[in-house]
C-alpha cells in the first residue's frame, strides 16, 4: 500500500515495494515515539552508542516541518510501528561542496527482503533532485554518516558505490576533574583569535595537517568559513601559540548552545594542531590544558573533541589528559554525479 505524497513529488523517484500490512508515507511529527523505538529495536544488531530520545526525535521532526512531505519516506505498520525510514537533508553551509546526507533504517526482522536497497536508492534519487536545485558550481556529494551500523548496512553502502572516507572517535572530559597546569617554554606565548591573525592561524593549520591523509588543501577563505563561520565559534577561546612572532600551534573552539545540551554546557576543540618542527616538546599538551582551563573559567562542564581513528598519537595525548571515548562517527561518501537517475 502507498500513501507517500503527490504524484508531482514522486516523479523520478523509485516506487516502494508492496508489503502486507504496511503503508508507505512521509514521516510526520507524531512519529517521534516510533522513530525512537525503531532505533532501539535496531540497536542490538547495529550497536547503540547514539540513540535519540523521543523528545530529540520530535524536535528534529518539528524543525524540518513541511519538508518532511518531500524529503522523507517511511514504511508504517498498522500497529503504528515503523518497518523502515528514509530521510534526506542537504547542507550548503560549507564553501567547498554541497552535501546531501542520507539517513535510512530498516527494522531487523524486515532485512533481507531488498528494503535496504530500495531505501538507499530512493534517498539517492531524492538527493539528486535536491542537489540539482543549487545553481552555484560546487562539487555535489552524497554522504551517509552514522555512529552505529551493522555489517549488512556497511556492505550495502559499498555495493551502491559509497566509499569509506573517515572515522572519528568522539571524546569527552569532565572539567570538574583536576586539570594539569603546564607552563609554556620560555619565549612562547598565547594570543586569541582576531581578524588580523586569521592568516597566522591558517598558516599553522596548513603546516600541521598537510601530511594527514585526506588533506583537502582548502583556501584560507574556505577554511575560515568552515571552521570559524558558525554562531558556535568562540574567538576568545580559540588560541594561537607563538614562538616569538612565529605561529607554531593553534586551537579552534566552539561552545555548544544551551539548546544542544542535555547535561551541562560543553566546549568543543574543533581543530588543534602544532607544526611538525615544534612537536614532541609538550606544546600540544600545554595548549590543550590551557583551553580546558579557559573552558572551566567560562562555566563549561565538559570539554569535547573528535580524533581520527588513524591518528593514534593524538588519541594517546587526549587519553593522558583525561579524555574518554564516547562513540565513533563514520562517513561513507560518493560524488553525486555517479547517481543513477530513474
Amino acid at each position: 500500500m502507498s500513501d507517500w505524497g503527490s504524484r508531482e513529488m514522486n516523479i523520478g523517484l523509485p516506487s516502494p515495494p508492496s508489503l502486507p500490512g504496511v503503508v508507505w508515507r512521509p514521516l510526520v511529527v507524531e512519529d517521534a515515539l516510533s522513530l525512537h523505538q525503531l532505533e532501539m529495536d535496531c540497536a542490538p544488531v547495529d550497536g547503540g552508542t547514539h540513540l535519540r530520545t523521543v523528545e530529540e526525535s520530535r524536535k528534529r521532526l518539528e524543525e524540518v516541518g513541511e519538508k518532511l512531505v518531500a524529503d522523507t519516506l517511511c514504511a508504517a505498520r498498522s500497529a503504528g510501528q515503523l518497518a523502515a525510514t528514509a530521510w534526506v537533508t542537504c547542507d550548503a553551509s560549507v564553501r567547498h561542496q554541497y552535501r546531501a546526507f542520507l539517513d535510512g533504517r530498516v527494522r531487523p526482522e524486515y532485512r533481507g527482503r531488498g528494503l535496504g536497497s530500495f531505501i538507499l536508492g530512493w534517498m539517492e534519487a531524492r538527493a539528486s533532485q535536491m542537489l540539482a536545485a543549487f545553481e552555484e558550481s560546487r562539487p555535489r556529494v552524497l554522504r551517509t554518516d552514522f555512529y552505529d551500523r551493522g555489517e549488512d548496512a556497511v556492505e550495502l553502502f559499498k555495493i551502491h558505490g559509497f566509499q569509506f572516507v573517515f572515522a572519528e572517535d568522539e571524546m569527552r572530559r569532565d572539567l570538574g576533574q583536576p586539570i594539569p597546569v603546564l607552563g609554556l617554554p620560555e619565549g612562547l606565548t598565547l594570543v586569541s583569535w582576531s581578524p588580523e591573525r586569521v592568516a597566522l592561524f591558517f598558516d599553522v593549520y596548513q603546516d600541521a595537517f598537510r601530511e594527514r591523509p585526506g588533506f583537502p588543501n582548502w583556501t584560507e577563505d574556505v577554511w575560515r568559513h568552515n571552521f570559524a563561520g558558525s554562531a558556535e565559534f568562540s574567538d576568545g577561546l580559540s588560541l594561537l601559540l607563538l614562538d616569538g612572532s612565529k605561529p607554531v600551534g593553534f586551537a579552534l573552539c566552539h561552545v555548544a548552545s544551551d539548546e544542544d545540551q542535555k547535561s551541562g554546557s560543553e566546549g568543543w576543540i574543533v581543530q588543534m594542531g602544532v607544526r611538525p618542527a615544534w612537536r614532541r616538546r609538550g606544546l600540544g599538551s600545554a595548549l590543550l590544558c590551557e583551553v580546558m582551563h579557559r573552558f572551566r573559567s567560562k562555566g563549561l562542564r565538559w570539554a569535547a573533541l573528535e580524533v581520527n581513528t588513524n591518528n593514534p598519537e593524538a588519541r594517546r595525548l587526549y587519553e593522558r589528559l583525561g579524555f574518554e571515548r564516547r562513540k565513533t562517527y563514520t562517513s561513507f561518501q560518493k560524488p553525486a554525479g555517479e547517481v543513477e537517475r530513474g
